[in-house]
Order: C-alpha cells, then sequence, then structure tokens
C-alpha cells in the first residue's frame, strides 16, 4: 500500500509522519534514514496496533435532489395557473418600483 508521507526540516533534523495517521512520527538526521524510520514503525503501528476496518454508515437524507418528490404536486389543481399569474403580477410590480426607486437615486 502507498501511503503519503509529510516530511519537514527542523534544527537540522527531518520530521516524517505519515498522513493518514499523524501519531506515527519519527525524527532523524537525515531525510532517507527518516523515511526508512518511518515506514518500519508504520508497518508495525498497522500490524500490531491498530485494526483498520470499513462501516458503512447511511446518510439521514438522500444526496439526490430534494425537491423532486414534491414535482407534479400541482398538476390537478385548478387554481395553478391563477397563482402563477398573480406571482408574474408580483414580480413585475417589484421590478417596477425597482426601477422608479433606481431613477430617484441616479
Amino acid at each position: 500500500m502507498i501511503y503519503d508521507v509529510i516530511l519537514t526540516k527542523e534544527n537540522d533534523q527531518y520530521i516524517a509522519r505519515a498522513k493518514e495517521w499523524p501519531e506515527v512520527t519519527v525524527v532523524e538526521n537525515s531525510r532517507d534514514a527518516a523515511i526508512e524510520q518511518l515506514k518500519s514503525r508504520l508497518l508495525d503501528y498497522l500490524s500490531n496496533k491498530v485494526e483498520v476496518v470499513q462501516v458503512d454508515i447511511p446518510l439521514s437524507t438522500p444526496s439526490e435532489n430534494l425537491w423532486l418528490d414534491k414535482f407534479g404536486w400541482f398538476k390537478d389543481d385548478p387554481t395553478f395557473d391563477d397563482l402563477q399569474a398573480e406571482i408574474a403580477a408580483y414580480r413585475q410590480e417589484l421590478d417596477q418600483e425597482r426601477s422608479v426607486t433606481n431613477k430617484d437615486h441616479n
């Protein structure tokens, strides 16, 4: 398996840390020694100190579009067209008010 290693240098020493396992860290005098020591410690850690398991966590809400189950609710509503006309008229009214307000400020 391939793991990412975060390698830093401080005070002439190399610090190697496993990205996925930050508790596995080594400090060595050379870059190569730090990497080799980290490989050894990481192997020991994963083989003897922890157990890695996979779990399935069901999401509480579906990742689908939440509006899809509302689609078609008004298909048989006789007042739907009236509602759409009122919404359009209200939007036109707002647009006219904004237009007048913008003219007053210019």
